[in-house]
């Protein structure tokens, strides 16, 4: 039986759990991500209140990060089960076990970078007006294509404010993983290939299907070697399949959506997204993306959509 709200819930609550429901966050990231709210925090101190206001009432559970940050070892949210019903409803079909549970310990880093690469992508993209929507966390998103089989770190749409829109796939590299080998699944040469694979089925009817983002997180000359290799393993290479970014040069722009802080296998410069060369007319966008998750997901009290509502396959 769900229990009895005793805090009483507004809209920028739900702007906080509708965070959580992406990605586990620590109140750091919270406080920056708030930037994005209508009506953000204006200091870390107020969110620390509210968000223990939430735990009291069962809505957030955090744990402690493995991974120290100014000497500290931060702490980080995740939506309970009464957290998740409340933004989606008391019938709705809830996640897997692992989605409410503490992060393993081997995976701290991975989260908490991915995490500051989402931070960073909503909240300069807000200043311009550019949304993020559609969301996959990770691993809810399965790519098939060619006998590869892919799941992305994160899928997203941006939407700028004049309908453009744009598909994303992340995948964020730590360093721990072998560049090249055909045969380890978890290679990246191997992601090379099945997201050049999956990209060719669709080459003919949108060239520009998604991106996929590589954010490295230990050096630019991997990132270096990870584009060389696609540019050698791509069917055509005149197409651009594969873009990436140092992590530590993404955070410290001052906004990868109009500084060129990442490059494609060809070593030219761009943003995360070309900027309009053109006025356009405001236009009603669709609520298609060109990446489907396995799941479909509600509309949270916010209006937002966190992912694509549709059933079609990614596998095409």
């Amino acid at each position: 039986m769900t229990k009895r709200l005793t805090t009483k819930i507004g809209p920028r609550d739900i702007e906080l759990l509708t965070a959580l429901d992406r990605c586990p966050l620590t109140t750091s990231q919270l406080c920056q991500l708030s930037q994005s709210f209508p009506q953000p925090f204006a200091e870390e101190g107020n969110l620390r209140r509210r968000l223990r206001a939430l735990k009291q009432a069962d809505l957030v559970r955090s744990w402690t990060y493995a991974t120290a940050n100014d000497g500290r070892s931060p702490h980080y949210y995740k939506l309970t089960r009464t957290g998740y019903r409340l933004l989606y409803g008391e019938d709705v079909t809830l996640p897997r076990r692992r989605y409410f549970e503490a992060i393993s310990p081997g995976h701290h880093h991975h989260t908490r970078c991915l995490a500051d690469v989402l931070v960073q992508t909503i909240v300069c993209g807000h200043r311009l007006g550019i949304e993020l929507r559609h969301y996959a966390r990770e691993n809810s998103l399965k790519l098939e294509a060619d006998g590869f089989t892919l799941f992305p770190d994160a899928a997203f749409q941006l939407v700028t404010p004049d309908g453009r829109t744009f598909n994303f796939v992340i995948e964020l590299d730590n360093g721990t993983e072998r560049i090249r080998s055909r045969q380890d699944v978890e290679s990246i040469e191997r992601k090379l290939r099945g997201y050049d694979a999956h990209q060719s089925q669709f080459a003919a009817l949108d060239p520009a299907r998604y991106l996929v983002l590589f954010v490295t997180t230990r050096s630019q000359v991997r990132l270096q070697h990870i584009l060389d290799l696609a540019g050698m393993l791509m069917r055509n290479p005149q197409r651009t399949v594969f873009v990436g970014a140092n992590m530590e040069s993404f955070l410290s722009s001052v906004n990868p959506f109009t500084k060129p802080v990442l490059q494609d296998h060809r070593g030219l410069q761009r943003t995360l997204i070309p900027a309009s060369r053109k006025p356009h007319s405001p236009q009603k966008v669709s609520p298609h993306s060109d990446v489907s998750p396995r799941h479909k997901a509600a509309v949270p009290h916010n209006g937002s959509v966190l992912l694509c509502n549709s059933e079609r396959q990614a596998t095409s």
